[in-house]
């Protein structure tokens, strides 16, 4: 009796597993699928990226150094020339003042936006390359419970042919109850 319970437990136990790999595999597999690229468009993407990410860092250091060097650049020098006192007095001197600054201050801001703009383009990079690396490891997996399920194919066509079919009760009470058959009163049943 008691290898007819371990028996039931085993072949139980190995249709649970069965069910397993295969709600794991259509759940994992449809990622992995859409996960995978090409390399040369992969290296095509992170060659851009990086791209953009220098493009954005020298940016950031041009707009720096354009605050310092205002006074000797080709339009913006003009800005300085308006300190003349034939331009202040037609101008007036808080005027000049407000429009060097402005022109500071657009400065500082695109340095700022060319910084924040290369620092996501970075992280953008390095996720890339964590979803490459999860990518390839979600593939063996799939490859890994795709052997499984071949292995748990063959032994069901192996061995469960040879056994009898056997329905497994989780019920508690399996004796037949003859007053409240439902086959016996058609109409009790809801």
């Amino acid at each position: 009796m008691a290898t007819t319970r371990l028996q039931d437990d085993l072949l139980l136990e190995f249709k649970e597993e069965k069910k397993m790999i295969q709600s794991q595999i259509s759940i994992i597999e449809p990622l992995a699928v859409s996960m995978r690229k090409p390399a040369a468009q992969r290296l095509a993407a992170k060659g851009m990226i990086i791209f953009g990410e220098i493009f954005c860092w020298l940016s950031f250091l041009a707009a720096i150094a354009t605050c310092f060097f205002l006074n000797r650049l080709y339009p913006f020098y003009v800005l300085f020339e308006l300190y003349r006192p034939e331009h202040v007095g037609l101008l007036g001197h808080q005027n000049v003042q407000f429009l060097q600054w402005s022109f500071y201050g657009l400065f500082g801001l695109s340095a700022i936006l060319f910084y924040f703009l290369a620092r996501s383009l970075a992280r953008i990079r390095q996720k890339n390359g964590i979803l490459n690396l999860a990518g390839r490891d979600i593939k063996t997996v799939v490859g890994q419970h795709l052997q499984r399920k071949a292995a748990i194919d063959a032994i069901e066509q192996r061995h469960f042919n040879e056994l009898p079919s056997t329905e497994f009760h989780d019920h508690v009470n399996l004796a037949p109850n003859p007053g409240y058959d439902p086959a016996e009163h058609p109409g009790l049943t809801q």
